[in-house]
């Protein structure tokens, strides 16, 4: 699946393009946006919603393509696709610097090597993502409906991310280190620990809120997305059945978009 979303981020602009190439104009949007965001990782288990509280603060902005002008004609010629969806892309940042073990530890010593390991997860990522809006853009977008509507929305995406991955024990780094790493527990100890850089391609799904005000619009939205890699946070103990599962990630954002066009 890795290799093919390459290749999906081509088709899915094709299919747009092709779609609306009977507009005769589009209309665009710019906005920013920040929340929390939840990984699941394999410093928990697959068998719980794991790592639910390592929330770090992620931003980015984003760009909205409409499939149809900024002034609002009801003889504009729109079809139902240029009526509901929106093609958004969006660039964003994250940086979570303290990523520690959840659940029961237990006690001993491999309960004090959990207790002093932390993971740190940096992502750069770039998104593609179509937008279904349950009401018309249209009427949504228009002078007499401009300020106080409310729309809401589904989303899917595709997403690149280029990941930046470190462990620490004690606060120290393993990056120069060498195997077997002692400090770490058995499973973890050998060939299960990734600090070089990665390319991450995932796949995201999200509901959404749109409210209209005057010349700016706010969003708020929830995604889950999955990673198609397990090595998010550099670790992989693929034969561990607690760890069996790809990392993912829970997105809670808030955004403001400029509306370009909005009377």
């Amino acid at each position: 699946m890795k290799k093919h979303l390459p290749k999906l981020y081509v088709i899915l602009l094709f299919f747009f393009f092709t779609n609306s190439r009977a507009q005769t104009s589009f209309s665009h949007e710019v906005g920013v946006f920040f929340g929390p965001a939840s990984f699941q990782t394999d410093m928990g288990l697959s068998t719980e919603f794991a790592a639910a509280n390592q929330a770090t603060l992620a931003f980015g902005v984003s760009y909205y393509l409409k499939f149809f002008g900024s002034q609002y004609n009801w003889r504009s010629g729109s079809s139902f696709f240029s009526e509901h969806f929106k093609l958004k892309t969006e660039l964003s940042y994250i940086n979570n610097t303290n990523v520690s073990f959840e659940g029961d530890v237990g006690s001993g010593e491999s309960a004090e090597k959990l207790d002093a390991m932390k993971a740190q997860i940096k992502l750069f990522s770039a998104g593609l993502n179509l937008e279904y809006y349950f009401f018309e853009l249209e009427d949504y977008t228009s002078f007499y409906r401009s300020s106080g509507t409310v729309n809401p929305f589904v989303s899917l995406g595709v997403h690149y991310s280029y990941s930046q991955p470190d462990i620490l024990v004690d606060n120290v780094s393993l990056k120069g280190q060498f195997e077997p790493y002692t400090q770490l527990i058995d499973k973890w100890q050998e060939g299960a620990v990734f600090l070089d850089s990665e390319n991450i391609f995932s796949a995201s799904a999200g509901l959404g809120v749109r409210f209209g005000l005057e010349r700016l619009d706010f969003s708020l939205e929830g995604r889950y997305q999955h990673f198609f890699s397990d090595v998010v946070e550099g670790l992989n103990a693929p034969d561990d059945p607690a760890n069996k599962s790809n990392d993912t990630m829970v997105f809670v954002n808030a955004g403001v978009i400029y509306v370009f066009g909005k009377y």
